[in-house]
């Protein structure tokens, strides 16, 4: 009976170590992952900044006299064009001044003309007294008188002539502070600021302060964003540059643009801005404005950096890096029978979401994307099962960093 249990109680246990192994061998092997073949795509790194809408040519008409404003015949977006009148300030005190200078003009030329009168009269005492005391009727004395007369006569006609100079000096300065009572538009354009009223007084500017700001005169026919770009970000500017301005007061319109000015030196970084960061001031010309553009809107700026097509790429996530005797080297992971093989890679350019690959995989590898917490501690050789992959599209986006804005 006993040897009868023993025999049962052992065909018990080998069915148990068959089933267990039945199960263990049944149950998937190796780590579930995430790939993504490689594909060929495009890149496009860009850089995002803010900026302010403005005219390419903005002129701010301030006065150059002091005086009362008596009229500005525009008012704040009108048309003009260049010559015309766009601010009078009372021109009668400077009137005063034009008469007075003129006056004393006049005066001056009077005595310059009676200078050159008693010039030649003293020229000509001079050679008489030569031949009498050549004849010896006159004394050493009395040519010498002569002489002296001479030249006191030469020295009154050039202290007139400078007189005149100077008077003349003096009208043509009244005559332009005159004219400065009437300022004209020095382009076409349009008046996209007034800042007086009829009556108050223009300042005029000097060294330390500016003057009166009346108005200003924008060409609105090139329209530019002027943007701040980290210096990080400086090695990807150049001019001609392409970008992509989005305004977002106009429902979040684009236009097209392209950089014509890039600032030579770096400045301190705009508000809101940590004061470490310098900043470069980039100048984005807008090549499809139209009328809903206005100077002082905000507009999100993307700076196309570099653009490639039908390169290699895969996500930015897959590619590992390491040190070796001095060198960074980048590399991936693939799946390829159940397998991890490590595959060293050449990288090129890089947006947010992609990296081009120029050496070490070829279209149609399977590159393990994640998930990350199994992706950084995989090995050459280690067993893994690829996720069935996802009914869900993800959205492609675009570019690279961002810069402080304005």
């Amino acid at each position: 009976m006993r040897k009868r249990v023993l025999i049962i109680g052992g065909i018990v246990v080998v069915a148990l170590v068959i089933v267990i192994l039945t199960v263990v061998n049944a149950r998937p092997k190796g780590e579930e992952v995430e790939v993504q073949k490689v594909t060929k795509g495009e890149i496009a790194p860009t850089v995002t900044t803010d900026g302010l809408i403005t005219a390419k040519d903005t002129v701010n008409i301030s006065s150059q006299v002091m005086g009362e404003i008596t009229a500005i015949p525009f008012k704040e977006g009108d048309y003009v064009k260049k010559g015309d009148v766009l601010v009078q300030i009372d021109p009668s005190t400077y009137q005063r001044d034009v008469a007075s200078a003129k006056a004393g003009l006049d005066v001056a030329r009077v005595a310059d003309q009676q200078a050159e009168v008693t010039l030649r009269q003293r020229e000509r005492d001079w050679k008489r007294a030569k031949d009498m005391f050549a004849q010896k009727i006159y004394s050493t004395q009395q040519r010498d008188d002569a002489l002296l007369a001479y030249d006191q006569a030469k020295l009154g006609a050039d202290q007139a002539r400078a007189q005149v100079a100077e008077a003349l000096a003096y009208y043509q300065k009244a005559q332009d502070n005159l004219s400065k009572c009437t300022m004209l538009s020095p382009i076409d354009g349009v008046v996209t600021a007034v800042n007086a009223k009829v009556g108050e007084t223009a300042m005029m500017g000097t060294m330390n302060i500016q003057g009166t700001v009346i108005l200003t005169v924008s060409d609105l026919s090139q329209i530019i964003t002027e943007v701040m770009v980290d210096e990080a970000d400086f090695p990807r500017l150049k001019m001609g540059q392409k970008a992509v301005i989005t305004v977002d007061a106009l429902g979040g319109k684009q236009y097209d643009g392209k950089v014509i000015e890039i600032g030579a030196s770096a400045q301190a970084g705009s508000a809101g801005v940590q004061t470490n960061i310098r900043q470069f001031k980039v100048k984005v010309l807008i090549t499809n404005p139209d009328q809903n553009l206005r100077p002082g809107i905000t507009a999100r700026v993307k700076l196309i950096a570099d653009r490639r097509v039908g390169v290699l790429t895969v996500p930015i996530g897959a590619i590992r890096t390491e040190e070796k005797e001095g060198n960074q080297i980048f590399y991936v992971f693939t799946a390829d029978k159940g397998k991890v093989k490590r595959k060293d890679v050449t990288v090129g350019l890089s947006d947010d979401q992609n990296t081009e690959i120029t050496s070490g995989l070829k279209e149609g590898d399977q590159v393990i994307t994640g998930p990350y917490r199994i992706l950084r501690s995989l090995h050459e050789g280690d067993a893994v099962r690829v996720k069935p992959p996802s009914t869900e599209k993800k959205g492609a986006g675009e570019s690279g960093s961002k810069s402080g804005g304005q």
